[in-house]
């Protein structure tokens, strides 16, 4: 992110370090080290080290438990307003009013995530080259957007809160940060792929059936219905690691989640929940944000990325172009 063209020269150092903060950011939520947490009920973004009292409050996000993701790119593109210069070659991007506040304040960490859409100059061709008009669904982690969410189940993790913080939490938290996938999830969400939502999947897990193939995000925190339907199913493409990880239960009366089983919980020797083979292979591939050797490894079922894409995808469309490939050849 950058600031307008017109101000001062610091101005143009922001511009070309923001890549380098962001990335640094974003590894740090990867390698799980945004447990930091204030000791009262206010707090900033678990994926950035930012504690700074005037942004522990986060917006409202919160939906309905019957949200499509075309409601929640709508939200986004009501709250994220405000457009900051960015040298990439594809995309705009825009932050929310308080970012933007934060930002002119020299503060580089976005609370609320970035929207990104696709230059006005782009050409049809290269739309054509990029959509995908095959029988497949992406599939959004509402369920993980929340669990990464300020007094979460990373403050848990961290040390800095009971078991409150893993039981009955709010899930309707679609910020369209790292953690949920966000840069890749509304790439793919622009380029016209269908969605469905984690809770949609949840309630009616045979929908999945009328797919022939079925893409996953970080949906790292399922339910065993999910689970079920999901790694049954004849053709996967994971587009990241860490998908299918923990078991989660979800109470539609409230909407609210509870952790159930794994990322070493009830006990410290379970790392997956539901014991599950293919996540165990390639979840060490979390770690690598770069993605300079990536590769769609063919598995039982299907295709997993041996990297995590949502750092770089908004400046490495390959990766889009090779999944475009993976869906025609099915």
């Amino acid at each position: 992110m950058v600031k307008n063209n017109n101000l001062s020269k610091k101005t143009d150092n922001k511009k070309s370090s923001i890549i380098l903060v962001l990335c640094v950011i974003i590894s740090v939520s990867a390698l799980s080290i945004m447990f930091i947490m204030t000791s009262d009920t206010s707090t900033s973004d678990t994926s950035t080290s930012d504690t700074s009292t005037s942004d522990t409050s986060t917006s409202d996000t919160s939906t309905s438990d019957t949200s499509t993701v075309s409601d929640y790119m709508e939200y986004l593109s009501q709250s994220h307003t405000r457009f900051v210069p960015q040298d990439n070659l594809y995309f705009d991007h825009f932050l929310s009013e308080r970012d933007n506040v934060r930002y002119q304040n020299d503060v580089l960490t976005p609370l609320d995530g970035i929207k990104f859409t696709f230059k006005e100059s782009i050409s049809s061709e290269f739309f054509d080259e990029m959509k995908s008009e095959t029988n497949s669904v992406v599939i959004y982690p509402i369920f993980t957007a929340g669990a990464y969410q300020p007094n979460g189940f990373y403050a848990y993790y961290g040390g800095n809160c009971d078991e409150s913080c893993i039981t009955d939490l709010p899930f309707e938290y679609p910020r369209f940060d790292f953690n949920g996938s966000g840069a890749t999830a509304q790439i793919l969400f622009q380029l016209g792929y269908e969605f469905l939502t984690d809770v949609e999947v949840d309630k009616t897990p045979e929908i999945l059936k009328n797919y022939d193939t079925v893409i996953l995000l970080h949906n790292e925190y399922v339910t065993q219905n999910q689970f079920d339907a999901i790694s049954s199913h004849p053709n996967l493409i994971f587009l990241f690691p860490n998908a299918l990880y923990a078991e989660i239960n979800v109470d539609y009366d409230d909407n609210t989640m509870t952790l159930i089983r794994g990322h070493n919980y009830p006990e410290e020797s379970i790392a997956n929940g539901f014991d599950y083979e293919i996540e165990e292979r390639f979840h060490e591939y979390e770690y690598d944000l770069d993605c300079l050797t990536w590769e769609f490894v063919e598995i039982e079922n299907g295709y997993h990325l041996n990297c995590y894409p949502d750092a770089i995808i908004s400046e490495n469309l390959e990766i889009l172009i090779k999944l475009k490939e993976l869906l025609n050849s099915n």
